[in-house]
């Protein structure tokens, strides 16, 4: 995950995979508010922004490619990756920060068209899977890499005085990743869409939906 020094702490990975029909503008916009919700941002964001600015660098990596059936099954591929950290992990924040990745993979992808509160909508169908890795980076500005004194205390800190206080952040990182995974998936499986049948009739409401 990270593009610097090895991790001192880590969390297993969280796999969400569902295959129905959804809508991947909805999913965009929950997740973002979700994370915002929780505190965390793209690599890029310190503290002073507020807002979807906040997620202006989140997004490293889409990858979209379409395939025609044959023996590939045809639809869309898409990859999209998300790189997150979180500001302000209390008291040893200066020192120490939390990532979390989210990665997004939709196989067979077509738009459709479903029904919704009694409205037609163009959605998704396919195969989707999320996966969420979480670590816990030290020195994360790099200032005790750079001093002449600290780097040779680093491991030291590292892996005896703050052995503790890192197991227990891994622990609250594990809790942010289930929560979030767990909303995530509560989302998907609420299943509001429904197929839409060749002749499509709007629900009537009021008086004349009850005759």
């Amino acid at each position: 995950m990270s593009g610097h020094r090895e991790p001192v702490g880590e969390v297993p990975e969280t796999r969400i995979k569902y295959k129905d029909v959804f809508s991947l503008k909805n999913l965009y916009i929950m997740m973002h508010e979700l994370l915002m919700e929780e505190g965390w941002v793209g690599l890029g964001t310190g503290g002073n922004v507020k807002g979807y600015e906040m997620h202006a660098d989140i997004e490293t990596l889409y990858s979209e490619n379409v395939y025609q059936k044959g023996v590939h099954s045809g639809g869309k591929e898409m990859w999209v990756w998300w790189r997150t950290h979180k500001i302000g992990i209390g008291e040893f924040s200066g020192y120490f920060e939390k990532r979390m990745d989210i990665d997004w993979h939709l196989s067979y992808g077509q738009d459709v068209e479903a029904i919704h509160q009694g409205k037609k909508v163009k959605v998704q169908s396919g195969e989707l899977e999320m996966f969420f890795r979480g670590e816990i980076l030290g020195d994360k500005d790099g200032t005790w890499g750079r001093h002449p004194v600290l780097k040779h205390f680093q491991d030291i800190y590292e892996k005896r005085i703050m052995s503790q206080d890192i197991d227990k952040m891994e622990k609250d990182l594990w809790r942010d990743i289930y929560r979030i995974s767990s909303k995530m998936k509560a989302f998907l499986n609420m299943r509001t869409f429904l197929p839409i049948s060749k002749e499509f009739h709007p629900m009537l409401y009021g008086a004349e939906g009850e005759f």
